[in-house]
Formats: structure tokens, sequence, C-alpha cells
């Protein structure tokens, strides 16, 4: 499974989490940001619904199906709903990055 990496236009603004929180909910996406120290890992999960993940500053190694994905500052991934993944902070940086997803897999508040 070959999943591309889109890459952080300049042209939208500024490379930071609010540009990226404002990209994915105009989308009409539901976001969080999450920050991972170096060293990091999650080991391998699937959601029940689609995510993307836009990295703000860091590295992030992300595996699919034996396939490494690295992700670095502006580097966004969209992996589609049960699909297994694992994550790794790369690098001496903490990985932080933006999550979207649809609006009704978002988990309940309050």
């Amino acid at each position: 499974m070959m999943l591309p990496v889109t890459r952080w236009d300049p042209a939208r603004g500024p490379l930071e989490l609010r540009t990226l929180r404002h990209a994915l909910e105009r989308e009409g996406l539901t976001t969080a940001w999450w920050s991972e120290m170096p060293g990091g890992r999650i080991p391998e999960h699937a959601h029940p619904f689609s995510e993307s993940r836009w990295m703000v500053s860091g590295y992030l190694r992300v595996v699919v199906q034996g396939e490494i994905i690295d992700l670095g500052p502006g580097d966004r991934l969209d992996l589609p709903a049960d699909t297994p993944h694992a994550l790794e902070v790369v690098g001496l940086s903490p990985a932080v990055y933006v999550t979207g997803a649809e609006a009704a897999a978002a988990p309940p508040t309050g």
C-alpha cells in the first residue's frame, strides 16, 4: 500500500499549529494536536475512521504494512479507516503534529 505524503504549500500561510488546524477544519475534519517525545513509540493499531496526520515540527516515522514513511515539518499523511499503523519519533526533537478525523468519528466531549 503506497500512501502519498503531501507537502505543505507555503502559499497557504506559515507552517504553524493554528494554520494546519484551520486547513483540516475547512475540510470538515475535527482536529487535535499531539506532542510525542524523542524515542516515543506507539504500537501498531488501527482506527475505524480515516485520519490525517500533519507535522508541525520534529520527525515521525509511520510504519504501514511494512512500508516506512518518514514525516517531517509540513508533511501530511492520510490514512484510510482500519489501516494498521505504528508510530515512532525519530531524531532528538519532540514531534508535534495535528490530526484530523471525520466529525462523526471524534470522541464525545464532557
